[in-house]
């Protein structure tokens, strides 16, 4: 994936504070238990453990569509370092992930545990509502300060041995083919969005003509997907009107034009692929009374 251009998640990275506070790099250090069986990549949420995991971090266990904290949910994880006894550098070095059933005694993982971190994710679809997608999927301001679900490695989605970045992303409806309608979350879920990435827009232009809540397409264009915001005339500026869903050369959009263009007009669809989330109050160990 070649940035500007986002094409597969790539986990959670850290870019701020709430309320535009510059966030430093720091990280808090968590054991790692020897032999740890699971990989943690950069960009997983993590948790602190029981049983034979008692205060070592593992893998988040925060499923898709959780409406409900999970005890122990303490941040990001960042890297490791641990002792390498096979070289070529021997002692303590630096890696991006944590590879499955390492054997070290010493390991210890970099966290981003901030509660009020914000971090620069990728949007997903969410086949069939059970999360594990890698597909991007588009929003727009309409969805800042809604939520968003985490799809990590409990729904399926690890991370890359190569690059050691984890393919955890967010979900905020279905699939991004489907006609189902997409609108923002304000049920219960792990993330807030606070923002949007315009850096990484996607806009699509084609003719068409308008009526009421109904766009119709000059000619079907596969690239014109639920969750971009569209503008043209009869729309306001700035209005956030956006595509709800798309069924060939039906449209559907969030709110009525204020003007129906009867002849084929030039229209442009805007997406967004990338959100900025931060934990919603609860879900966050620190912001939890719930121990482990």
């Amino acid at each position: 994936m070649a940035y500007p251009t986002v094409s597969a998640p790539y986990g959670l990275k850290p870019v701020n504070l709430i309320g535009g506070r510059v966030y430093s790099g720091s990280t808090r250090m968590f054991p790692i238990v020897n032999g740890y069986s699971t990989s943690l990549f950069n960009g997983d949420v993590v948790q602190i453990g029981t049983s034979g995991n008692i205060g070592n971090i593992i893998a988040s266990s925060l499923a898709y569509n959780a409406s409900s904290a999970v005890a122990g949910t303490i941040g990001v994880f960042v890297g490791c370092e641990y002792s390498n006894t096979s070289g070529p550098i021997y002692g303590k070095n630096r890696f991006q992930y944590w590879q499955a059933s390492t054997a070290a005694t010493d390991a210890i993982g970099y966290v981003v545990d901030d509660p009020q971190a914000v971090f620069r994710t990728a949007v997903l679809s969410n086949p069939a509502g059970t999360g594990g997608s890698t597909t991007i999927q588009y929003i727009n301001n309409a969805f800042i300060g809604s939520n968003a679900y985490y799809i990590g490695s409990a729904a399926g989605n690890t991370g890359s041995t190569t690059s050691g970045d984890s393919l955890a992303g967010v979900a905020v409806s279905a699939a991004a083919t489907s006609t189902s309608a997409i609108t923002p979350i304000t049920t219960s879920a792990a993330f807030r969005i606070v923002g949007i990435v315009p850096d990484t827009a996607v806009t699509v232009t084609q003719n068409a003509t308008t009526s009421s809540t109904t766009v119709t397409l000059s000619a079907s264009n596969s690239a014109i997907l639920p969750g971009m915001v569209i503008s043209g005339p009869g729309i306001l500026a700035g209005s956030n009107t956006y595509v709800t869903t798309v069924n060939g050369t039906t449209v559907t959009i969030n709110q009525a034009v204020t003007t129906a263009q009867s002849s084929a007009t030039s229209f442009s669809f805007t997406g967004y692929p990338e959100a900025l989330v931060s934990w919603n109050f609860g879900y966050h160990s620190y912001f939890n009374a719930t121990g482990v």
